[in-house]
């Protein structure tokens, strides 16, 4: 029965006498306890429907249980139906006025229907009446965090860290908050200060890494990395983010090792293998980066970047046929993926098969109708293929998209004047060097030639500084 890995014996023996009871349009006894159990788990499976009519069997058994109306109004919540939920969490306190999962619910209503004022007060309630008043303290800070008012969660985690100075997960928590809403550097601040408390403390020291990978700090992540691998040099987590951290900066040797040893310790994963892969593509390995992204597409058939990244080592390596099988079969597992359009697309022109790439780089735009790269290879394809007007409508559209894009205007210079276009294609330069100058040489990478008209070295001339 689905469920059963989260809940209890007796309380899948009572689920499943419950809906034999339905089915058998009986009436059977259960006492509170097995109702609400029940309910929880039609909740937990979101099952709401049945849930609801739990409840209602429940409330024909015990018709002053208030429980069941609190439920009712968290099935109500779940299904955005807040003010059915108020209405029940109103009549639930009537009978209990000092029910502090009841305030908890009626504070989360309130925040859904923008009275945060109103939350405010029920939470003090909830906490005024409570026995587990950190329990209740994280429980606000979780409901707060759950609607993305992450600052006022970070108000809670503050709450319990005056309560419970030693309590790691509430910095955790805390830092998260800050993240959310791109402060860091406060995060940042409220681990040292675990950190302090705690020098040895695996956690803080790892959570400290990944702020600072989210900040692209990578060489303070990897210092933080490393002191949680100084305290546990089998901490593999660690090693595999320092790896990370090491690739950000281009240290793909040093990262070799740390996928390494991660790939010892834990076994090896499709992503260890791959990212592993990475790094010999980078520095050259090629058939070291083939080797281990075949481990990686071995073991997770469907991690579509591995069997691209088989592609392009035979790219590299100039095998464009063999690159398009494994191309072919990353863009089924991905087949909106720009990246792998992009140089499938490029794959296909350089075997000269230009009608295929031409029908890549429209499924590349349909894709992502604003992307430089692809227009500026899609018209290169167009020229080679004498279809020069195409080419300029193509970047005109691109224009629409980026009418700031120094690439556009320097490639419509080239179209213009090889099509005869000469004071258009002045105007396109005096354009694209006015937006970036240095790049003038881009129009000589496409037509040499070019070099030789004078009216184009005059005006690239008179822009010098």
């Amino acid at each position: 029965m689905e469920g059963n890995d989260f809940l209890g014996e007796d309380v899948s023996s009572n689920v499943q006498r419950y809906e034999k009871m339905v089915r058998n349009k009986t009436k059977d006894y259960f006492d509170t306890e097995a109702m609400e159990g029940i309910i929880d788990y039609y909740i937990q499976t979101v099952k709401y429907k049945r849930a609801i009519e739990a409840v209602a069997f429940g409330q024909e058994l015990y018709p002053t249980h208030v429980n069941f109306w609190v439920k009712l109004a968290e099935v109500y919540v779940l299904q955005n139906k807040f003010e059915l939920a108020q209405a029940e969490l109103d009549r639930a306190e009537l009978y209990e006025p000092f029910n502090p999962d009841l305030f908890l619910l009626k504070g989360e209503v309130c925040i859904n229907l923008g009275e945060l004022e109103d939350a405010e007060v029920y939470f003090e309630r909830a906490l005024m009446h409570t026995d587990e008043r950190l329990d209740m303290l994280f429980e606000i800070a979780y409901v707060y965090d759950e609607n993305d008012l992450f600052l006022l969660a970070a108000n809670y985690f503050k709450k319990i860290i005056e309560e419970e100075p030693a309590l790691e997960q509430a910095y955790f928590e805390l830092a998260n908050c800050y993240s959310m809403v791109y402060q860091n550097e406060e995060g940042i601040k409220w681990i040292n200060k675990l950190i302090d408390l705690d020098p040895y403390n695996l956690g803080a020291w790892y959570n400290l890494g990944v702020i600072y990978g989210k900040m692209e700090q990578h060489r303070e992540a990897i210092n933080a990395f490393e002191f949680c691998l100084a305290i546990d040099e089998e901490y593999s987590i660690a090693r595999f983010n320092r790896a990370n951290a090491l690739v950000e900066l281009d240290e793909f040797e040093d990262a070799i090792k740390d996928y390494i040893e991660v790939i010892r310790i834990e076994g090896g994963d499709s992503i260890s293998f791959c990212n592993l892969a990475g790094c010999y593509e980078r520095i050259g390995e090629l058939t070291l980066a083939r080797d281990n992204y075949s481990k990686a597409a071995k073991i997770n058939p469907n991690l579509a970047e591995a069997w691209f990244g088989i592609g392009i080592t035979f790219q590299k390596e100039g095998q464009y046929k063999d690159s398009l099988v494994f191309f072919k079969r990353a863009l089924l597992l991905e087949p909106e993926n720009a990246e792998f359009l992009l140089v499938m697309a490029e794959c296909e022109y350089q075997l000269n098969n230009f009608l295929e790439a031409e029908s890549l780089y429209k499924r590349l735009l349909d894709a992502d109708p604003g992307m430089m790269e692809a227009y500026l290879d899609y018209s290169f394809l167009l020229l080679k293929m004498d279809r020069i007007d195409d080419a300029i409508q193509l970047i005109e559209t691109a224009l629409t998209f980026d009418d700031e894009c120094h690439q556009y205007y320097y490639r419509m210079v080239v179209l213009n004047y090889l099509s005869g276009k000469e004071s258009a294609a002045l105007l396109y330069l005096e354009k694209a060097l006015s937006l970036h100058f240095h790049d003038y040489f881009l129009i000589f990478d496409i037509a040499p030639e070019l070099s030789k008209v004078t009216a184009i070295m005059h005006l690239i001339n008179s822009h010098r500084g």
